[in-house]
Parts: C-alpha cells; sequence; structure tokens
C-alpha cells in the first residue's frame, strides 16, 4: 500500500495544482520502464556455473509548472530482481521503492542569469568521468542537495552545495559535504571544454578534505573527433595515518567516423592513466580515486574496475582501448570495443616478482531502435585475466552476456 499511496498523491497533486490554479499550470507525466537479463561467469573459476539472474527497473517522472519560472520534479523509482521476494504473495521489500529524484528549481531568480535548484536529484558533469548518474546501474546515484547555475552566451557554471552524509551528531561529526564548481566554456560551437573544482570535506577535515581539479575537452572537425581530460587531487586523507594526497590521471581519446560510408564505420583509439601508489608507507596518497563517475561506460561493460582504487589495489590504472562501431541496417548499430588492463604501479607477486597486468576485455554490443518508445540492447564480453587477477581471482577466463528492453513512456 505504500507505493501506492506515494505515487497516488504524485498525482493527485498534479492534477489538484493542473484543475486548480490561477496561471496556466502545466502536468507532465513520463517514465521508463527497463528489463534486464544477465549471464555472468565471472569467478576466473573452470568449476563454477554461470549465475542467471533478471532486473527490472520502473521509474515514473512528474514534472509540474504552476508558474513560468517555477517547477518541482518527482521521480519514483522501483528496483527490483526478479525472485527475490520468496513467496508470490509478499509485497517485496520497502528498499526498493524510492523518491530517485525530487527537487524544485527556480528559473531566472530576479529576472537574473541565475537558477536555483534544491533537493534530490542526479548530477553530471562533462561526460561523467568524476561525477555521473550511473545510468546502467539498476538503481542508480543521486545526491541531496543544492545547484545554483548562473548561464550567459558564452560560458555557464554550477556551483553546487551535495550532503554526502550527515550523521546528525554535535558538531557534524562525521558528515561529508561535496563543494565544488563546474564551468562550460562554449568556445565554438564544434568544441566543448569544461573546469571542475570538486571539494569533498569530511568533519573534522583531518579525516578527509581531497580536492579534485582539472578540465575536459572535446572537439568535432568533420568526421574527426577528440577527448581528453585531466584531473588532479591534492589534500589531505586519514586511514591508517595522516596522509598527503597527490594523485592525477589522464585521458586521450581519439575517432574518426567515415560518414561518407553507407553503414557509417567508426573506428577510435584510447589511451587513460590513473596514478597509483608505489610506497604504502609514507605520508604520501598518490591513488587516483574516480569518486562518483560512471565507470561502466569507461572501463570495461564487465565492471570489474567500477570501484577505483580498490578494485586496482590501490596500484592505479592504465586503460590502452580500441573501437569499432558501425550501423549494418538502419534501425542497428554494432560496436566491438578491446581494452588493455595494466596497473600503474607494479605488484609484487607469490613468488616474489613483480607485474603490472591485470588483463584484457573484449566486449561486442548491438543496440536496436525498435521504434522511439522501445529499443533491445545485447551484448557478450571476455575477460582474459593477466598477472595479477591470476594470482588474486583465479586463472581461467570469464564470460558475460547481457540483454536489456527499455520502453520509455
Amino acid at each position: 500500500m505504500k507505493r501506492f499511496s506515494t505515487i497516488g498523491l504524485i498525482l493527485l497533486i498534479g492534477f489538484t495544482i493542473d484543475l486548480s490554479g490561477q496561471e496556466k499550470n502545466r502536468f507532465d507525466l513520463s517514465g521508463q520502464v527497463r528489463h534486464r537479463f544477465e549471464m555472468s561467469d565471472r569467478s576466473f573459476g573452470t568449476e563454477a556455473e554461470p549465475i542467471n539472474f533478471n532486473l527490472l527497473r520502473s521509474r515514473l517522472n512528474v514534472v509540474l509548472t504552476p508558474l513560468q519560472d517555477v517547477e518541482a520534479f518527482f521521480q519514483v523509482q522501483d528496483s527490483r530482481r526478479f525472485g527475490e521476494e520468496t513467496s508470490t504473495l509478499k509485497d517485496g521489500s520497502a528498499d526498493n521503492m524510492d523518491m530517485h529524484q525530487v527537487y524544485f528549481k527556480i528559473k531566472e531568480l530576479f529576472n537574473l542569469p541565475v537558477n536555483v535548484k534544491v533537493g534530490r536529484m542526479e548530477v553530471a558533469f562533462a561526460n561523467e568521468r568524476i561525477v555521473g548518474p550511473v545510468g546502467w546501474d539498476n538503481i542508480g546515484r543521486s545526491f541531496d542537495g543544492a545547484v545554483v547555475n548562473l548561464h550567459g552566451k558564452k560560458l555557464s557554471a554550477d556551483f553546487f552545495s551535495l550532503k554526502q552524509v550527515d550523521k546528525m551528531t554535535p558538531g557534524d561529526t562525521g558528515d561529508i559535504n561535496v563543494i565544488g564548481t563546474n564551468i562550460d566554456i562554449k568556445l565554438a560551437n564544434n568544441y566543448k571544454t569544461q573546469a571542475l573544482i570538486l571539494w569533498q570535506k569530511a568533519v573534522p577535515s583531518s579525516v578527509l578534505s581531497r580536492v579534485t581539479l582539472g578540465f575536459y575537452a572535446k572537439g568535432t572537425h568533420g568526421g574527426f573527433q577528440h577527448e581528453t581530460e585531466f584531473y588532479y587531487q591534492a589534500g589531505t586523507i586519514t586511514s591508517t595515518r595522516d596522509q598527503d594526497v597527490q594523485a592525477y590521471m589522464a585521458a586521450l581519446n581519439v575517432w574518426y567516423t567515415f560518414a561518407d560510408l553507407g553503414v557509417k564505420p567508426a573506428i577510435s583509439l584510447g589511451i587513460e592513466y590513473l596514478s597509483g601508489d608505489d610506497n604504502r608507507t609514507d605520508n604520501k596518497y598518490k591513488v587516483f580515486n574516480t569518486l562518483y563517475a560512471t565507470n561502466h561506460k569507461f572501463y570495461g561493460y564487465m565492471d570489474y574496475f567500477t570501484n577505483i582504487p580498490v578494485h586496482t589495489y590501490g596500484l592505479g590504472l592504465v586503460d590502452m582501448n580500441a573501437k569499432v562501431s558501425f550501423k549494418p541496417v538502419k534501425k542497428l548499430k554494432a560496436k566491438a570495443v578491446f581494452h588493455i588492463f595494466n596497473a600503474s604501479e607494479n605488484y609484487t607477486l607469490n613468488d616474489g616478482s613483480t607485474a603490472n597486468d591485470f588483463g584484457s576485455e573484449l566486449d561486442v554490443v548491438l543496440n536496436y531502435q525498435y521504434n522511439t518508445r522501445f529499443s533491445v540492447v545485447g551484448g557478450l564480453s571476455l575477460f582474459t585475466p593477466g598477472s595479477i587477477f591470476k594470482e588474486t581471482k583465479g586463472k581461467d577466463s570469464s564470460l558475460w552476456f547481457f540483454l536489456m528492453s527499455t520502453v520509455n513512456l
């Protein structure tokens, strides 16, 4: 009953505003239902059987616009796995249902080029390498806080204050705040540049006070495109001892689309470097942390490197990748991506020798757009372990398959 009452309340509020207001009110309703089947054999062991499971994510979006410059957004989400209820008579866990986003937005505040958004919201900057909503995930990421946007013809800046953790303790002890700004500079129609300053501040700040600053640039010149990124992290962090943060990452990806050919083939090459720590006993913390990134779209579909630095053992990451894509028919897209993953610092094996190879991954994906509302995506991935993963995970290759259907309402 809790689920239906929540959705019913939103609909009732929307229809009440739409019918009773003096202004020309607007009530927009949309949503999405997404199902994904996965067959996962990621154990790196010969005797392990694959795991098969189904994920379902349902979203209902309500936009209320009582005035031209006032907007409220509600996004109710139900996220579940088929069969997680032990009985068909059960109503599921209350944790499945969530208000994924709910915020209000004031546009052109005091007739100035200022927009203010307050509430629970998804946040994405640049191509989501540092902050992103992780749309692939069955739940997704959202923040609580406020974003103030200042915008002009050539420049737009988001100033954000987000609360990651609130312990409700005296002096705010244990809280973690995320503060900063993201600036979008429009240099030309075919060029995009953004600069980011993000401060993770814990209370007390001696536990964590890390600043990430850097830039993202993307340019298009005919069929040629490139993405360049660089971020540096500084500050202090306390794990077992106080350490000074000195970490960085750099990425360069280039691709070319042969638009004059019927199937529109495209090829791309990329290299990305995330620093690691070669000395765990000194007072320097040199591991780059990808923070709130959408790592699924960058470091392989099998998600062995979604939590960096945990999944890289603090050694950093070097990703060399190549991609080929084309459209064999009008509504079908195909792509293949190959990654070679290495650690940026050496790992000491049990026999005393050192190695830096995590392994390689091949992802093959087909995307079929049946119509404007319904699409199907399927993929097959193979990961071949290198020396590090052979010792820490297993010696055999792992396999993963998915088939995902999405209906946008």
